[in-house]
């Protein structure tokens, strides 16, 4: 449940080096939410690769200095239990990088089957959509995506893959 804080953080960082308002800031942040943070900067401003470099940087460090304090929506070990009790695999799908994904999942005590992260060019959406069918088999039918971005709605629509969403930030 970091979209909050996160927003906030993009928002100061944004508005900084980019000489918009943070209203503003927060606005395109949560328009291109889901992408990892230097896409969100490629998408925003595409013609400041150099400087998007920098400031998303700059907001990962921020990110991470205050990751670990983050709570769980209050249903959500609740809900995995839930799934898992009736024969669901649970698999978390974030463009975290993978070590603090997998370090957060383990003190909450997430009880998932897979936690996949960003590494590289492995990000959320069809990267991770074709990794899990190819580790469990299947086909899109079988998943569903449960996402609080429209970036997550808009990857399991072109995925072919059934999406929920989670309500907060977007309705």
């Amino acid at each position: 449940n970091s979209m909050e804080r996160l927003s906030d953080i993009a928002a100061q960082v944004m508005s900084q080096h980019f000489g918009i308002s943070e209203q503003e800031a927060r606005h395109l942040y949560q328009l291109t939410s889901g992408l990892p943070f230097s896409e969100q900067l490629n998408t925003l401003y595409p013609e400041e690769k150099g400087k998007n470099k920098k400031v998303s940087q700059i907001f990962e460090k921020k990110k991470r200095e205050n990751y670990f304090s983050e709570k769980s929506y209050p249903d959500t070990i609740e809900t995995i239990r839930y799934l898992k009790k009736r024969g669901y695999a649970v698999i978390i799908s974030s463009n975290s990088a993978q070590e603090l994904l997998d370090k957060f999942v383990r003190q909450l005590e997430i009880p998932c089957d897979l936690v996949l992260g960003h590494k590289g060019d492995f990000a959320k959406g069809l990267p991770h959509f074709l990794y899990i069918l190819e580790k469990w088999g299947g086909n899109p039918n079988d998943i569903v995506f449960i996402g609080d971005s429209l970036k997550d709605g808009e990857w399991a629509f072109e995925s072919g893959i059934d999406f929920i969403a989670k309500e907060g930030m977007f309705t």
